[in-house]
C-alpha cells in the first residue's frame, strides 16, 4: 500500500510539470498581502506557487497522505495545510480571505452550487475566485463508437451517484453567475497530457495508463475483459498521428 501511495505522489509530480501553472497564476489578480485558500490542494505544488505571490496561503485537502507530502515538501510562515473536506468549511474557523483557488476539485462535488455558496461566505467583498476544471476527460478520437458510448454512460452513472461530474468544466461559469459572481476571465487551456492533438509521447501514455489502472469504478463498469480491450484502444488512439481531442480545460476567474 505504501508503494502505491508513493507511486500516486510521483504521478502528481509528473502531472504538475505538464500543467504549466505559471500561465494560470500570471492571470490572477493576486496581491502580496493577500490571504488565499487553495481548496483541494493535493501535495501542495500550486499552494507553494501561490505563496510566492501572496501573504499567506491555506491549503486544504481531505487526503492525509497527499497533505503529508505537502507538509514535507513545502514549509514556511506563509503556508498552512489543513486536512479537511472542502465540501464543508464551516467547522474550520477560517479567516475571511482575499482569494480562492481550486484546480480539478469541483468535479468531485457534483452538487456544486451549495458548496460554492459555502466557499463564497469566506471571501471578502470584491474578493476573487479562480477555478480550473475540465469537461469530457475521455473525449479523444478516433475511438470506436461503442467505447465512446460506454464512457458517456459511465459519466451519467457517476453523476447520478453523486460521485463525480465529468462535464463540470462546462458548468462552472453558469454556477458562478447564479451565485452573483462577476466573471473576469473565461479561457480554454491547452495541456500536454489532458488536452492536446497529435500523438502522445511515452511519458504521457504511461500517465494515462496509470490513471486508467487506478479507476476501479470504470473497470467495473466496462467489465474486466472489455476494459482491457478499451484501454488498449484508448492508448492506441492517444499515440496515433490521427489523434485529436475534444475535451476542454476551463480556467475561470470571478469577482465577488
Amino acid at each position: 500500500m505504501l508503494i502505491m501511495r508513493m507511486a500516486l505522489i510521483e504521478e502528481y509530480k509528473s502531472q504538475n510539470t505538464w500543467r504549466h501553472w505559471e500561465s494560470y497564476l500570471d492571470k490572477l489578480p493576486i496581491k502580496k498581502d493577500e490571504v488565499v485558500l487553495d481548496l483541494g490542494c493535493g501535495p501542495g505544488y500550486v499552494t507553494h506557487l501561490l505563496a510566492q505571490r501572496a501573504g499567506k496561503v491555506i491549503g486544504i485537502d481531505l487526503n492525509a497522505e497527499l497533505l503529508n507530502e505537502a507538509q514535507r515538501s513545502y514549509q514556511g510562515d506563509t503556508i498552512q495545510f489543513i486536512t479537511a473536506d472542502i465540501k464543508d468549511l464551516t467547522k474550520l474557523n477560517l479567516p475571511p480571505v482575499d482569494g480562492i483557488w481550486t484546480s480539478f476539485a469541483a468535479a468531485y462535488l457534483p452538487d456544486f452550487s451549495p458548496v460554492l455558496k459555502n466557499w463564497l461566505n469566506l471571501l471578502k467583498p470584491n474578493g476573487w475566485i479562480a477555478i480550473v476544471e475540465m469537461s469530457d476527460l475521455f473525449a479523444h478520437k478516433p475511438l470506436e463508437a461503442t467505447i465512446e458510448d460506454t464512457f458517456k454512460a459511465f459519466y451519467k452513472r457517476q453523476l447520478a451517484n453523486n460521485v463525480y461530474d465529468f462535464e463540470m468544466g462546462g458548468k462552472v461559469r453558469q454556477i458562478l453567475l447564479q451565485e452573483g459572481v462577476t466573471i473576469e476571465l473565461d479561457e480554454n487551456k491547452e495541456d500536454e497530457e489532458l488536452v492536446f492533438n497529435g500523438p502522445a509521447d511515452k511519458q504521457i501514455l504511461t500517465a494515462w495508463e496509470n490513471r486508467l489502472n487506478r479507476m476501479v469504478a470504470l473497470q467495473d463498469f466496462f467489465g474486466k475483459d472489455r476494459f482491457q480491450s478499451a484501454k488498449s484502444q484508448f492508448l492506441n488512439c492517444l499515440g496515433s498521428k490521427e489523434h485529436y481531442c475534444e475535451a476542454e480545460i476551463k480556467f475561470i476567474i470571478g469577482r465577488k
